[in-house]
């Protein structure tokens, strides 16, 4: 198998307002496992350059079943941040649509893929997906979805999904990559402002010389 980062009354505020809320997730992890290129509508198998859908399957023998629309499996073998604990643990993928109408088993993004992706208390719900390039050799995708975990927000990701065909083996590689929430964002700027606003103050005060 081939696998593929000054007012001390504004800060003191933007702080108190920022450690009331829990963080957001930092961090991304690389998987591999192995899959089948299918038609997401009949299940049938297809060419990687005509497929549709993806069945994951088990990654070691003896794993869970992975029949169509049930989860394959998957090991982490890389990860960082608040998900490096993560690295050399299993966890489940579902099956899913990229193209198409898709189906009962495959289903396509007209919903979010709820829990898409779960590995320890770590789960990733998948809200879009697009076809960066598609042969009969290699299949890109990009996805676009919500990572989640006690402790913290729910935090956006990217898919990123490389699957090569070699001897009628597949086998891929992906990751989920945090950017920062827009509530974040705001807060951020908010503080700026208020650092802005009480500098402009103490200018417009101060005794000219």
């Amino acid at each position: 198998m081939r696998t593929f980062r000054s007012v001390a009354i504004a800060l003191t505020v933007l702080f108190s307002v920022a450690s009331a809320e829990a963080s957001p997730i930092t961090g991304a992890f690389s998987i591999v496992g192995n899959f089948r290129p299918v038609n997401g509508q009949t299940g049938a198998s297809a060419t990687l350059g005509l497929a549709t859908g993806l069945n994951f399957l088990n990654l070691l023998p003896g794993g869970p079943a992975s029949g169509p629309g049930l989860p394959g499996s998957m090991l982490v073998t890389q990860a960082n941040g608040n998900l490096a604990a993560l690295t050399g643990t299993y966890g489940l993928i579902r099956d899913f649509s990229f193209a198409g109408a898709g189906s009962t088993n495959y289903p396509n993004l007209s919903v979010p893929l709820v829990s898409f992706q779960s590995i320890g208390g770590l789960t990733f719900t998948l809200t879009s997906v697009a076809v960066q390039q598609q042969s009969n050799s290699v299949l890109t995708l990009l996805g676009q979805g919500m990572l989640n975990m006690a402790g913290y927000t729910s935090t956006a990701g990217t898919f990123n999904f490389t699957g090569n065909s070699a001897g009628g083996t597949f086998s891929f590689s992906s990751s989920q990559a945090t950017v920062p929430e827009p509530a974040s964002l705001a807060l951020l700027g908010g503080g700026l402002l208020v650092c802005a606003a009480v500098l402009g103050r103490r200018r417009r005060t101060s005794p000219t010389r």
